[in-house]
C-alpha cells in the first residue's frame, strides 16, 4: 500500500511540473546528497545528508560512530559504506527510512576498503590495502565471495603488491569488472545464481600496460563501451564490451596529464544520464575534465575544469544531469557546478559547502 501510495504522488508531481512548464513557471527542484569523509582514524561523524534547493543548501542529518568511511552508495532505501582502516574490513548499513535508525556493521574478510558497487542483493567491497575483494549480502552482511590478488607492477611504491580499487557489474549484470591499481589489470568475474564470483573463462584479465595504475571506470548508459582511468600515468582508456564470452577491445587513449604538475592523480568518472558527456577528475591539477561522446564511442575533448578546491577525489552527476557536485578531499569543501547541456561545461558554482576530509559524494535523487 504504501509503495503504491509514493508512486501516485510521485505521478501527480510530474504531472503538475508539467503544468507549470507549459504556462512558463520556474520551478526550484529540490536535491539531495550523501557526503561521507575520513575521520582520522576516530568513531565520529562521517556521513551526512544534505538538501540542495537552488544556492541553499542545509544539513538534514549526520551519522556519528564511524571510522574513515572513504566510499558511500545508495541502494534503495539504505546508504552503504566502507570503513577504510588497515588490518580490517567492515561495511556499514544505514537505513534511510526513517532517518535515524540504528547503524548496522558487517565484518567482512579484507583489509583496507575504498569501494562498493552493487549487483542485484549483492553488494562488492574492494580492498585497496589488503588486494582483497569481498562479496557480501546487503541484507545482513553474509558473505557470498572473497579473493586476495597476488602479485606487482612496475611502480615500486604504488605497484609493489595487488590494490584492489574499484569494482562495477557489467551492464547485464552477468558479470563484476574489477580494477586493481597494483597488478595493472582490469579482471573479469563471472556472477553465480548467489553472488559467487569465478573468473571469467574467456578472458580472465584485461591487461594493462605497466605503470598505468588502473582505478575507477565506467560503463556508457547504452552498455556497449567501457571507460577506464588510470590513476598513475593519468590517461583514460577507452574499451569496447561486447558481453561475457568476447574479449574486451581497446579503442582509444585519452591524456588528462595537462597541466603538468608534479604528484597529481587521476581519480574519478562518470557519464552523463544520456551518454553525452563524460566526466574526470585529476588531483594536485584540480581539474575535471570533459569529454563528448561520438557515436563511435570515441571521446572528443570537451574543456577542463577547476573542481572549486584541492584534492577532487569523489565526484558525482545529478540524476537529471544537470549538475556535477566535485568533493575535494584536501580542502574540505563540496562544490556544486550546473552543467551547460550544449557544450557539457561546469559553469559558476552554484552552491558550496565544508565536509572535513570529504573522501565521497553521491545525489540520491531528485524531487520538485
Amino acid at each position: 500500500m504504501r509503495i503504491c501510495v509514493l508512486r501516485a504522488g510521485l505521478a501527480y508531481k510530474e504531472k503538475c511540473l508539467t503544468i507549470f512548464l507549459k504556462l512558463g513557471v520556474v520551478i526550484m527542484k529540490k536535491y539531495q546528497l550523501f557526503a561521507s569523509g575520513y575521520t582520522a582514524g576516530q568513531p565520529r561523524e562521517g556521513v551526512a545528508l544534505f538538501e540542495l534547493e537552488g544556492t541553499e543548501i542545509r544539513k538534514v542529518w549526520g551519522w556519528k560512530g564511524m571510522t574513515n568511511p572513504s566510499y558511500i552508495l545508495p541502494v534503495g532505501n539504505c546508504l552503504y559504506g566502507v570503513e577504510e582502516q588497515p588490518g580490517q574490513a567492515s561495511v556499514i548499513k544505514l537505513p534511510l527510512e526513517p532517518l535515524g535508525r540504528k547503524m548496522q556493521r558487517f565484518l567482512v574478510p579484507g583489509s583496507g576498503l575504498c569501494h562498493l558497487s552493487c549487483q542485484g542483493e549483492r553488494l562488492y567491497a574492494a580492498g585497496y590495502a589488503g588486494g582483497t575483494l569481498t562479496g557480501l549480502k546487503g541484507e545482513n552482511g553474509e558473505v557470498c565471495a572473497f579473493y586476495q590478488h597476488q602479485g606487482h607492477s612496475a611502480n615500486p611504491v604504488r605497484q609493489e603488491k595487488a590494490h584492489v580499487h574499484s569494482s562495477l557489474p557489467s551492464p547485464d549484470g552477468s558479470e563484476l569488472l574489477v580494477a586493481d591499481l597494483g597488478l595493472d589489470r582490469l579482471f573479469r568475474y563471472s556472477i553465480g545464481k548467489n553472488g559467487g564470483l569465478a573468473l571469467n573463462p574467456a578472458e580472465p584479465w584485461v591487461s594493462i600496460p605497466p605503470g598505468q595504475g588502473p582505478r575507477h571506470f565506467a560503463f556508457h548508459p547504452r552498455g556497449q563501451w567501457l571507460y577506464l582511468v588510470n590513476e598513475l600515468e593519468k590517461t583514460l582508456y577507452g574499451f569496447q564490451y561486447r558481453g561475457t564470452e568476447e574479449k574486451i577491445q581497446l579503442f582509444g587513449e585519452y591524456d588528462i596529464s595537462q597541466p603538468k604538475t608534479e604528484g597529481s592523480l587521476a581519480a574519478d568518472v562518470h557519464f552523463t544520464p544520456d551518454g553525452n558527456w563524460l566526466y574526470v577528475s585529476v588531483r594536485g591539477t584540480d581539474r575535471v575534465f570533459c569529454f563528448h561522446c561520438q557515436e563511435n564511442g570515441q571521446l572528443e575533448a570537451a574543456g577542463d575544469f577547476s573542481s572549486g578546491g584541492q584534492g577532487p577525489r569523489s565526484f558525482h552527476i545529478s540524476p537529471d544531469g544537470q549538475f556535477l557536485a566535485a568533493a575535494n578531499q584536501v580542502s574540505g569543501n563540496i562544490v556544486v557546478f550546473p552543467l551547460n547541456q550544449a557544450t557539457g561545461a561546469l559553469e559558476e558554482k552554484t552552491a558550496e559547502f565544508s565536509f572535513q576530509e570529504v573522501s565521497c559524494v553521491k545525489f540520491w535523487g531528485t524531487s520538485v
